[in-house]
């Protein structure tokens, strides 16, 4: 099979802070066959400027004339990229060493390969050596191929593990449905299709670290204004629409609708009236949600304690308690 070429797609708004690291973790790969898409969604930091100083001749820069939001700049990466693969990158996550190595092989695996997803962690504080939450491997012994159509685990494991943008590569001839506008699923639209007719290769290796600190999901309360549960149900709805893929859509949905802990998040970085209406899309979504004991330990959870306390449990939880079960997790980067 031909080597493969990239276009890492990375959307930047006021990433000034971060960015530098995030691209020297993709400049420094061990497989260089890149070029990197930047699509500028209007930052007005010195986002641009700060890029431009890496001086690599592979960063190509597009600059929105207005600001577009999240989805519609990642439609923008799509109109720009065009070689075989669509890597995903955010300006503020960091790479692991031979992250784009390990993708490029994992295509070679089969023709019907259409796309690849893999083990990240998240970090705090700065510290990008200090995982202090994880999304799992499929396998931790070799890189599994599997589809939606094997099986419930397969299907939780593939959109668990889709929710961050960062190491998500997309087969380019495959990639026929755009990039959503709503946020939570923007990304995952496209790879949900890709899903439907093509095979999907979950890595055994962690290759991305996800920074929290500087997410939008702490910073920008719009994001919650539509209700992040409908959204994923909605894309699940309308992506695997029709009897073939009742099972699948069945899973998703019901993966979507029992995630009570994203009533944390809403209470902690969002208005109060978000938290009370995803309550109720809980319900709506699923009555059983009704007679079950975690979504009443977080929905009295998150309506009683206030913001403020439940912030610093949910931080120090992460810092103190988890950190430590997961010290032996580490990228080299």
């Amino acid at each position: 099979m031909k080597k493969l070429k990239f276009s890492i797609c990375m959307p930047t708004y006021n990433g000034s802070q971060w960015i530098t690291e995030s691209l020297k973790s993709v400049l420094s790969q061990s497989f260089q066959d890149f070029e990197i898409i930047i699509s500028d969604d209007c930052s007005t930091d010195n986002t641009i400027e700060v890029i431009k100083k890496l001086k690599d001749k592979r960063i190509k820069i597009h600059q929105n004339k207005k600001n577009l939001g999240y989805g519609k700049n990642l439609q923008v990466l799509k109109k720009l990229a065009k070689k075989d693969i669509r890597f995903l990158m955010a300006q503020d996550d960091v790479l692991a060493k031979d992250a784009l190595l390990k993708t490029h092989n994992a295509f070679l695996l089969s023709d019907d390969i259409g796309a690849v997803t893999r083990p990240y962690y998240w970090f705090d504080e700065n510290d990008v050596k200090k995982p202090v939450r994880v999304v799992t491997p499929y396998d931790e012994k070799r890189d599994a191929v599997i589809s939606i159509f094997d099986g419930k685990r397969e299907v939780q494991k593939i959109f668990e593990s889709v929710g961050q943008l960062s190491g998500l590569a997309y087969r380019t001839k495959y990639m026929k449905t755009d990039f959503h506008e709503e946020t939570f699923p923007a990304h995952i639209y496209p790879f949900a299709s890709i899903a439907k007719k093509y095979k999907v290769v979950f890595l055994k290796d962690y290759t991305v670290a996800v920074r929290i600190a500087s997410s939008q999901t702490r910073f920008k309360p719009s994001i919650y204004e539509i209700s992040p549960t409908e959204s994923w149900v909605k894309m699940f709805k309308t992506v695997f629409r029709g009897k073939k893929y009742r099972d699948v859509r069945k899973v998703g949905i019901e993966q979507m609708t029992t995630h009570y802990l994203s009533l944390i998040q809403i209470k902690n970085y969002s208005p109060f009236r978000n938290l009370i209406r995803e309550i109720f899309v809980f319900i709506k979504l699923r009555p059983l949600s009704l007679l079950d004991i975690k979504f009443w330990f977080c929905s009295l959870g998150t309506l009683l304690v206030p913001r403020r306390i439940l912030i610093w449990l949910v931080d120090n939880y992460k810092n103190k308690i988890l950190s430590r079960k997961l010290k032996n997790i580490k990228i080299e980067i």
